[in-house]
This record gives C-alpha cells, sequence and structure tokens, in this order.
C-alpha cells in the first residue's frame, strides 16, 4: 500500500469516488466524497490489521443504539486495496453543517451553547457506558451540527475494557467533555490551567473543576448544566418525561445553525459562498425553539454588553491582553538571562539536555589508537545520529516488513525499513534511516503532505555508551 494521497481519485465499492485527502489519523485517512444525493461528505478509510471483523462489529453496535447525537454512518463496509491485496474497511457519514473545532479556532461561544452541547454530549456518553463502549475521542473536532442537531463521531469508539482499566476509561470520558466545555467558553486554544479555569463562569467552573479531577460523574454534570441560570429568552424548558432510550433531543436553532456557518465551513463540506464577516463577539445560540430568529444578514437592535466579573467585555479583553504581554516580556526577559548565565557556566559543567558536543580537547598525551578504541570511538559517533522517523507501528514483523517493501517499491527516496528497538515488538516501519535530531523532526512534521500519517514521530533510539 502506497501513501494516502495515491488514493484521491479512487472509487470505493463501486460507490464512492474519493475527492481528497482531508487528514491521516493513525492507519486511517479521511477523504471527502460524495453521497447518493450528491452531497459532500466525509469517508474514513482504515487499513485493517486482520481486525476488519472487529471494526465492523463495532459499527454495528453503536448504529444499533440509536442514538440521535450520533453522527450517523450511512454506509459501511470492506474492500481489497490492489495489487498489495491489503484489507480495508470504510465509512460514510451523514452530511453535517459545521465542526465545532474549526468554530472554536475562530473564538468562543455564549453559556447558553455549552448547555446545550455539554448535555447532548452527557448523553451521548451515558448511552455508550451504559452498552459496553467507551468514546476516548471527545473533543471539538469530533462535534458536529447535522441540521438542526448537535453531533459526535460514532466510529471511533471501542469496547470498554476489564477491571480497573473499565473505570479509567470512563473517566477519561468524563474528563475529556470537561476540557470541551472549557473550550466552548473560553476559545480552542484555553489549555487546561487553574488561572484559566478561574475565568469560567458559575456552574460551569465547578463542572470543570470536578470533572477533570474525577470527582464528578456524567451524572453529576447534567444535574449542574439543567440548574444553569440562564436567561428565560434562552432557557430550554425541558419536558419533565425523557423517553426511555434517546434523552431529550436539544436542538441547535436556526440562529446555531448560521452561527456555525458565519464561523468556519464545515470538514466535510465544499467552501460555502461567501459569508457575512465574522464578529469577534461570542456567537449566541438560543436554545428555545420558539424564540425568533434572524437572518445572519439582517440588522438588529441594541445588545447588552456581556459583563464578566463585574466589568464589560471589552475593557475585560483590554485588561487581559495587557496582562498577556507583561507575562510575555517577563518570561522573554527569563530565558535571555537564563540562556546567557548558562553560556557562562558551560565552560565548568553540560547541562543534561545539552546535545552532545562532536568535538573536545584532546588530552596532552593522547594514547596511540588501538583497533578497538577506534572502533568504540566509531561506534560512539555512529549513536549520537540514532534518530529515526517513525511513520507505522505492526505487532507482526511479517506486516512491517510488507509495508515497507510496499513503500520502497513506489517511494525509494523515503527509504522505508523495518526496526525494533529490543529485536521483538513492537516493529516500526521508519522512513530516512538513521538520522540528526533536527533532520528527524523536520521529516515528521512533513510527513502529512507526504501521505504519511499525521501521528508519525522522531524519537532517538540511543542506548547510552557505558
Amino acid at each position: 500500500m502506497g501513501l494516502w494521497t495515491e488514493f484521491e481519485g479512487v472509487t470505493v465499492d463501486h460507490s464512492f469516488a474519493l475527492t481528497k485527502l482531508v487528514q491521516t489519523e493513525g492507519r486511517s485517512a479521511f477523504f471527502t466524497t460524495r453521497n447518493a444525493n450528491g452531497e459532500s461528505v466525509l469517508i474514513r478509510i482504515i487499513e485493517c490489521h486482520f481486525d476488519e471483523d472487529e471494526i465492523l462489529a463495532r459499527w454495528r453496535g453503536v448504529q444499533s443504539l440509536g442514538h440521535p447525537n450520533f453522527l450517523h454512518i450511512d454506509r459501511f463496509g470492506q474492500f481489497q486495496i490492489e495489487p498489495d491485496d491489503i484489507t480495508a474497511v470504510y465509512a460514510v457519514f451523514e452530511h453535517v453543517d459545521a465542526n465545532l473545532g474549526e468554530v472554536l479556532e475562530r473564538g468562543h461561544l455564549a453559556p447558553a451553547d455549552a448547555v446545550e452541547i455539554g448535555l447532548c454530549v452527557a448523553w451521548a456518553l451515558e448511552t455508550l457506558h451504559a452498552n459496553g463502549f467507551v468514546h476516548e475521542h471527545v473533543e471539538a473536532g469530533n462535534i458536529f451540527a447535522a441540521g438542526e442537531k448537535v453531533k459526535m463521531r460514532s466510529d471511533c469508539i471501542r469496547e470498554t475494557p476489564e477491571g480497573d482499566a473499565a473505570v479509567e476509561a470512563r473517566r477519561r470520558d468524563v474528563r475529556d467533555l470537561a476540557v470541551l466545555l472549557m473550550e466552548v467558553l473560553l476559545g480552542k486554544n484555553c489549555g487546561s490551567s487553574s488561572a484559566r479555569q478561574a475565568l469560567l463562569p458559575a456552574p460551569f467552573d465547578e463542572i470543570v473543576r470536578n470533572g477533570m479531577t474525577g470527582i464528578w460523574g456524567l451524572a453529576e454534570i447534567k444535574t449542574a448544566l439543567g440548574r444553569c441560570d440562564l436567561p428565560k429568552t434562552t432557557r430550554r424548558k425541558v419536558a419533565r418525561q425523557e423517553p426511555a432510550v434517546a434523552k431529550p433531543d436539544l436542538k441547535i436553532s436556526q440562529a446555531a445553525s448560521a452561527a456555525f456557518d458565519d464561523v468556519s465551513a464545515s470538514l466535510f463540506n465544499d467552501p460555502p459562498p461567501e459569508a457575512a464577516p465574522y464578529s469577534d463577539r461570542s456567537a449566541s445560540l438560543a436554545l428555545d425553539p420558539a424564540a425568533p430568529s434572524k437572518h445572519p444578514l439582517q440588522k438588529s437592535g441594541p445588545m447588552e454588553v456581556p459583563m464578566i466579573f463585574g466589568i464589560s467585555e471589552h475593557d475585560f479583553k483590554k485588561w487581559r491582553n495587557a496582562a498577556a504581554l507583561v507575562l510575555a516580556l517577563f518570561l522573554g526577559g527569563w530565558m535571555l538571562l537564563h540562556h546567557w548565565l548558562g553560556h557562562r557556566e558551560g565552560a565548568d559543567t553540560q547541562s543534561v539536555f545539552a546535545e552532545p558536543s562532536t568535538t573536545s580537547p584532546a588530552p596532552a598525551d593522547p594514547p596511540p589508537a588501538t583497533g578497538t578504541s577506534l572502533a568504540t570511538s566509531n561506534a560512539v559517533s555512529h549513536a549520537r545520529v540514532a534518530w529515526r522517523v517513525v511513520a507505522f507501528t505492526y505487532n507482526h514483523k511479517e506486516q512491517a516488513q510488507k509495508k515497507a517493501a510496499s513503500l520502497a517499491s513506489q517511494h525509494p527516496e523515503l527509504s522505508p525499513a523495518v526496526f525494533s528497538p529490543n529485536g521483538k515488538a513492537p516493529w516500526l516501519v521508519t522512513i530516512g534511516g538513521t538520522l540528526q535530531r533536527d533532520d528527524a523532526y523536520a521529516l515528521a512534521r512533513k510527513a502529512g503532505s507526504l501521505g504519511l500519517p499525521r501521528d508519525t514521530y522522531a524519537q532517538n533510539y540511543t542506548i547510552a555508551a557505558r
């Protein structure tokens, strides 16, 4: 099997022409294609390692749950990648209108939106956990607006492990939900520090803190979200009677869809027509289905300026930016001082994090160069350039050798090879041979554009000389 970029233009299962490579994820890749209605949708292709039946069974299992907040897989199956005779599976997703991850790259949303998104994700996770699954990929990039609903990816779930690992897997989903809520309110690049958590309004500060520490589970988060004291115009009226299987279906109003579309085009869609300029003000998603919605280009009346800790959002942002500038100047000065002191102390000692020096002062009376000392010197010199770029990982050596041979036949310039740090599994397929550190990292960063997995990484497997 060659690079993923070579699959553009290929038709899968005689039905889905792969238009463009969108991204790679481990041993899988996402392409744009067209469904039976001619809509632009996403298709995922996974190279199987004798686990195609297991993957298809998981997809059938999650589809049988029928939860409205899971992104529906319209069609899935398996096919052979010729001429390598490699089995692959594919999943074609329903059409979506927007991706939350792309929205949060441009700004943040209002608390009412966080309530709706949080409840939808919590209900979906609760259904997974009750049926023996965990998600393990709860993040903004996997949350979508499809029509009037908030939906999350369902193709990346897996069976719940056994014992203590099961408890930790479920807690990890809860922690990821807490981080997601913080990103919705503060922006995609908000981090997870306690300082940022202090900026969260109540009750999200308590939800995020207790969710990330594991004190709260999904039930407590749902209860807290249900008690959110939102303005009456945006407060959802949830019926007391809940469906037996699916939880109350929170829908994104027309204003919600407009807010998503104004900010970003979905990963699944072709570029949309020119939209209205994006406003730096946090987008507001109306939660009341009865509330009138306006066209995004329609002029609206005066809007109340949001308040944060008693001051306007505009003034708050000015103070925040000023504080960030002062902090950046302080850190820059500290780094320069640390660098200068490090140079002064370099003559007496060498930092354990420093790159090994390529030259060293010769002793006054150097010993004669014997065959043994020369071999040792060459070995040490070789050990300093043992960085490798790992593109694929296999449990069986034969699989790794087959992958390396396939890559070498089509792309000999990558110099693919099979490597094992300890002479047994896992077997790694590396590219570029042994490299210097900077060259290895540069090649790893370039992997995505070459059609290799985006999680390709560089690592030094050198064994320290004794």
